[in-house]
């Protein structure tokens, strides 16, 4: 296996973009700005790109038609509900049965998650990690802070830095940039 420096890691685990505040009255804005992100997210918690793109979706049409202006906090809205959207899925499907329609101006939001070799390794190694983990680091990289995913999730902040430590330990391992049963890190998640 071919070995990434640590910097290539953290590339491939940065945000794809940093929070950046939608005026209330650009829906399309957000849309642009969220539906790739809130899908890849998905993707890190172990969905399929075309699981997370229906989920996505279905999360972006929870806020219409005026709601999402009112809602304080959309980013995180738009991953929770996605994520319940995809839990509640009836059957999880390699490759969709029916074509993912085009939305307005002829852009496919499956097309837009494009994700590099890099990027497609880490993905393959975050889901293996457990849940728990899967769920704190796909929060960390959108970019939202520890208070914020305690509030969003209902989790305490202590649980969340000790599975973001292990998944970012056990990542290491996946990714080959530490050897299996170095002490750096902690035991495995119970």
């Amino acid at each position: 296996m071919t070995e990434l420096p640590v910097s290539a890691a953290k590339a491939g685990l940065q945000q794809q973009h940093a929070p950046v505040r939608v005026p209330r009255d650009d829906f399309d804005t957000l849309y642009i700005r969220e539906m790739r992100a809130v899908t890849v997210h998905l993707m890190h918690r172990g969905a399929t790109p075309y699981e997370a793109a229906d989920a996505a979706h279905e999360a972006f049409i929870e806020l219409l038609p005026n709601r999402w202006r009112v809602i304080a906090h959309p980013r995180a809205y738009l991953r929770k509900v996605a994520w319940t959207k995809y839990l509640r899925q009836p059957h999880h499907l390699e490759s969709p049965a029916d074509t993912i329609p085009d939305r307005t101006g002829g852009t496919c939001p499956i097309r837009e998650v494009t994700l590099t070799e890099t990027q497609q390794r880490i993905l393959k190694a975050i889901q293996q990690l457990s849940p728990a983990q899967q769920e704190v680091l796909a929060w960390q990289m959108d970019g939202f802070e520890y208070s914020e995913i305690a509030t969003f999730t209902g989790k305490t902040e202590m649980a969340l830095r000790t599975n973001a430590k292990r998944g970012r330990v056990r990542l290491k391992e996946l990714l080959g940039l530490t050897k299996p049963g170095s002490t750096e890190g902690g035991a495995a998640d119970a």
